[in-house]
């Protein structure tokens, strides 16, 4: 899960890109990246390691820029860290790639096409653009070509040294990609609020819809598809952790299903308690739902620190420090009271555990926890980073074994039927079913990407 953004229109590109990737933010905090169209047919790349204002110094970037790309990296693919970061350019640095997702079958067609092995999937990508590019003399047609043997889930932005350019998501829509267009602005972004923030009507793009630009002007930009669309499957855990409250995913609301989401889990639930504790922020929407449903006080007594950042998207090495200064609880509203926590998802058990430690400290007289998502017993392979299944708490343990090794009292988890009926739509699932958007080889896949762990 990353963010992307692109805007083509005025002469100011490159600053509101970098204002879309403000509001994206939230979906990687690795590195970040800009690109843009320069003088004399050239793709300008400033880009380093950290969180938007930190990589990109808005120093290094012309003042009039009519074309622009941008991504925030959370990495799922390649090494931890920022030294990998997007937007990546082609050998011949006539292609330029920006995406969220995953592609599965990355390494099999760097033996394929280029006889070699690829060990990040965004190198392979733009490399495979920029051949097919340069057999067919067009941005648009080079991409529909790569549709053809890419799987996997890939929302992109590109664009060429002479400034074409496309927008396209892969033909089951896994990972979320909006627009705007007009006659005078083109843009794109991973969610819709970063539209919003703009002052700009959107549309969601539909699986396997591309936005081409034959040139940096709007204009001339006009809808087409990629060829072959399969039956949408946006990501489930779009709508549970990663989207902004405020954004919308394929017609619904993060927050509204979030909240759908408590209200399901209160009707199974029947635990004494005092007051309901949201884990701060992903948690705090099927709080709502939780607390309506079952007429307990809702009571904000987890303290997040927000300098520290999103623990679970953090590189292994981070996460453990950082939640250590994540967290801190309300003593006064915590002590000898029974309280249920509602939590978004319980992945890896870190949160969960560490949360219910400090209550325990704080003299709760009791810590129910609460998942509003069912169990994940299944790696991820389209843009998650969890690609085994024995970094996973649920995987191989039942509920009660979790509840043991979090800490808690008592432990209930939503189940599958529920959140199908919360986001109301068809989705990717396999993270809790093992029923992927792409037909895929779990253990190739599990041994392909847990190399990186």
């Amino acid at each position: 899960m990353c963010g992307v953004a692109a805007w083509i229109g005025g002469d100011d590109a490159a600053l509101r890109v970098y204002e879309m990737l403000l509001g994206l933010q939230h979906r990687g905090q690795e590195a970040a990246g800009i690109a843009y169209l320069g003088n004399g047919n050239s793709i300008v790349v400033v880009k380093g390691c950290g969180t938007v204002t930190t990589a990109i110094n808005l120093s290094n970037i012309s003042s009039k820029t009519l074309l622009a790309i941008g991504h925030v990296r959370y990495s799922t693919s390649g090494s931890y860290g920022g030294t990998l970061a997007q937007p990546v350019t082609g050998p011949k640095k006539f292609v330029v790639v920006a995406f969220n997702g995953n592609i599965v079958n990355y390494y099999e067609l760097g033996l394929e096409f280029f006889g070699r092995e690829y060990g990040w999937d965004a190198h392979l990508l733009v490399d495979l653009i920029e051949q097919l590019y340069l057999d067919h003399g067009n941005l648009l047609d080079a991409i529909k070509e790569a549709s053809k043997v890419l799987v996997g889930a890939y929302s992109l932005v590109a664009f060429t040294a002479r400034g074409e350019f496309v927008a396209a998501r892969d033909p089951k829509g896994v990972r979320p990609l909006a627009y705007h267009l007009s006659d005078k602005v083109v843009a794109i972004a991973s969610e819709t609020a970063a539209l919003e923030e703009q002052g700009l009507y959107w549309k969601e793009m539909g699986n396997g819809m591309a936005i081409y630009c034959p040139t940096p002007n709007p204009r001339e930009c006009y809808v087409d598809h990629l060829g072959w669309r399969g039956d949408p499957r946006p990501c489930v855990f779009e709508y549970i952790y990663f989207l902004r409250p405020d954004s919308f995913f394929e017609g619904v609301e993060a927050h509204r299903a979030r909240v759908k989401m408590g209200f399901e889990l209160a009707k199974i639930d029947d635990v004494e308690a005092d007051i309901v504790a949201p884990v701060p922020d992903s948690g705090r929407s099927a709080a709502i739902g939780y607390s309506a449903g079952r007429g307990i006080l809702l009571d904000e007594v987890i303290y997040l620190n927000r300098y520290v950042g999103r623990v679970f998207i953090s590189p292994p090495s981070e996460r453990n420090v950082k939640l250590s200064r994540k967290f801190g609880v309300v003593k006064s509203s915590v002590k000898g009271r029974r309280i249920v926590v509602v939590d978004d998802s319980i992945v890896r058990g870190i949160t969960a555990k560490k949360i219910t430690s400090l209550l325990r400290r704080a003299e709760a007289r009791a810590v129910h926890y609460r998942s509003a998502s069912p169990p994940v017993r299944y790696p991820c392979f389209f843009g998650i980073d969890f690609p085994s299944r024995r970094e996973l708490v649920a995987y191989g343990r039942t509920v009660e074994e979790i509840k043991s090794v979090i800490g808690a009292d008592t432990l209930l988890y939503n189940t599958v039927k529920a959140l199908k009926k919360c986001v109301g739509r068809p989705t990717c699932m396999g993270c809790f079913t093992s029923e992927y958007a792409y037909p895929i080889n779990l253990s190739k896949a599990e041994k392909l990407f847990s190399k990186r762990m």
